[in-house]
């Protein structure tokens, strides 16, 4: 699914224009740049965690010349899926809690 798509089901569901819809998309991912800029982790609940994670230098071989390359060490945008959302990718229902007496 690309932007548009989802712009264009979120307006449906929500009975918001795309233009808002659009407007809020750009935002929340200006505010979760923002935040892995500055070393914070983002959460939402469900779906999972944006964070950024370093990338130790290392070394490693141009395909197309054969030459070994230095890498330097560098951070690096990672995404921590969420229980929920890998519960519902797997087909599986929600998990009950158990009630004790």
């Amino acid at each position: 699914m690309y932007r548009t798509e989802l712009v264009r089901q979120v307006a449906r569901q929500t009975r918001l224009s795309q233009r808002h819809v659009a407007a809020v998309l750009r935002a929340s991912e200006g505010c979760i740049q923002q935040a892995l800029t500055d070393g914070q982790a983002v959460t939402l609940t469900g779906l999972g965690t944006f964070y950024t994670r370093q990338q130790p230098a290392g070394t490693v071989r141009h395909i197309q010349t054969g030459k070994t390359v230095q890498i330097p060490a560098h951070r690096v945008a990672a995404f921590r899926v969420g229980a929920v959302l890998k519960r519902v990718v797997r087909g599986q229902r929600r998990r009950r809690r158990r009630r004790w007496l």
